[in-house]
């Protein structure tokens, strides 16, 4: 029952940040150029290491622009084994960056490739004791110039784990849309790199996404849903006795 209440709480909290997230979003100074799109993804996970179970996960992923910055947030929700729709493990992220080259007016990297140079701080936790709380904050950077509304930036961060010693963490995320043929994808994805008391930590989840739009149109329900599949790769990221693990999954998901 004490663990009934414990998750109530924690899901309650989080589901008031994500509310508290959208209405500050929602409330911010809108421009011609500001952007703001929100998606749900369903996962299936087979033989997931380190347990080898077959689950679902479903992610909520919300990134809206402002006048100074932007947001970014997402809750996976991990089910139990055997493809179980029940949730088991709760994990949320929420990372705002606020654009130095806007609130001072300046352009910071006047380099070619680079863009704007953004202060940032980060939190994530979990209902699960095994997942840490963890604070992060540091400075982030928008490369410039890709083709097509790709993005890519790269992170400099402090790490404040709870229960680990004060370190540092290295993040790259980038999305990049190509075509081939007739067909139109798109190249998502993540990399962390970081150290805690005990190991040297790898992350990455590229996705490759396939718009349903190549089938249905421009103009219908689907135009805004994908399927796709991704690849974790990670080293060490399950404790220091698993070295390097691969976890494949398959997904659809729905961008509104």
């Amino acid at each position: 029952m004490n663990n009934f209440a414990n998750i109530s709480q924690k899901l309650m909290m989080w589901v008031s940040v994500l509310f508290l997230c959208v209405l500050t979003a929602a409330a911010m100074p809108a421009a011609a150029e500001e952007s703001s799109s929100t998606e749900l993804q369903l996962h299936a996970d087979f033989e997931r290491e380190p347990l080898e179970n077959d689950i679902w996960t479903a992610t909520f992923e919300h990134f809206s622009e402002w006048k100074y910055g932007d947001n970014f947030f997402f809750l996976d929700i991990e089910g139990k084994p055997n493809f179980k729709a029940e949730a088991d493990t709760l994990y949320f992220e929420y990372a705002p960056r606020f654009s130095l080259d806007k609130i001072f007016d300046v352009r910071i990297l006047p380099v070619k490739y680079f863009g704007e140079v953004y202060a940032t701080v980060q939190y994530n936790d979990s209902d699960r004791d095994f997942v840490n709380q963890v604070w992060l904050y540091g400075i982030s950077i928008d490369f410039a110039g890709q083709p097509n509304f790709g993005f890519s930036n790269i992170h400099f961060l402090v790490r404040k784990e709870k229960t680990q010693d004060i370190a540092y963490q290295l993040a790259f995320a980038w999305g990049q849309p190509f075509r081939l043929g007739n067909w139109d994808f798109s190249f998502n994805g993540f990399l962390d790199y970081w150290k805690d008391d005990e190991k040297h930590i790898f992350l990455a989840e590229p996705q490759l996404r396939l718009p349903l739009s190549n089938f249905s149109g421009k103009d219908s329900f689907l135009s805004n849903a994908f399927i796709g599949t991704e690849i974790e790769v990670s080293r060490n990221f399950f404790g220091k006795d698993y070295g390097w693990e691969v976890n494949p999954t398959i997904f659809i998901s729905l961008l509104f």
